[in-house]
């Protein structure tokens, strides 16, 4: 259980890492926020593994940390000065990929363990860093064609976080 927990530590640490790069390179302020609410979320997850691990009071996670998302990319499509680096779009892709390979990963472990708390906590978790990975695909699809973006039926969805 250990070899997990170290492993899914790391691995939060890791996404905490791209969302932070990701954010120091946006001029817009509404993708930063939503960036650094996702890396502050890593964060969260963190704490939490390493709670497990130090068998101490394990932290509730936030589930409400996207609440005005739809509100925020509504912002962001009103704004004119955003501008895209040639490379930003592919590295949105890298952290969606990193997202999806961290919530299978914890999948996986939740059909191996054991231990109930930690099982319901893997389950928790990969549900996170599916929202994650969703948003992510919202950004990438944002910055690729904004004006259509919000028109989009799939998005409808986006005020449930």
């Amino acid at each position: 259980m250990v070899d997990i927990l170290e492993y899914a530590m790391k691995v939060e640490i890791e996404g905490e890492a791209h969302y932070r790069k990701l954010a120091e390179r946006s001029n817009n302020s509404g993708m930063k926020k939503i960036l650094l609410e996702m890396a502050e979320s890593e964060v969260e997850h963190y704490n939490v593994f390493k709670a497990f691990k130090d068998k101490s009071n394990v932290p509730v996670i936030n589930d409400a940390i996207f609440p005005n998302v739809k509100k925020i990319f509504s912002g962001m499509k009103m704004d004119t000065t955003l501008e895209v680096q040639a490379d930003e779009i592919d590295l949105f892709r890298q952290v969606q990929h990193h997202e999806k390979k961290s919530q299978e990963f914890y999948l996986q472990k939740a059909d191996e363990v054991e231990d109930a708390a930690l099982k319901e906590m893997l389950l928790k978790i990969a549900e996170e860093e599916g929202k994650h990975y969703q948003v992510l695909g919202g950004l990438i699809d944002f910055l690729s064609n904004p004006s259509q973006w919000l028109a989009d039926a799939e998005w409808n969805q986006i005020s449930e976080y």
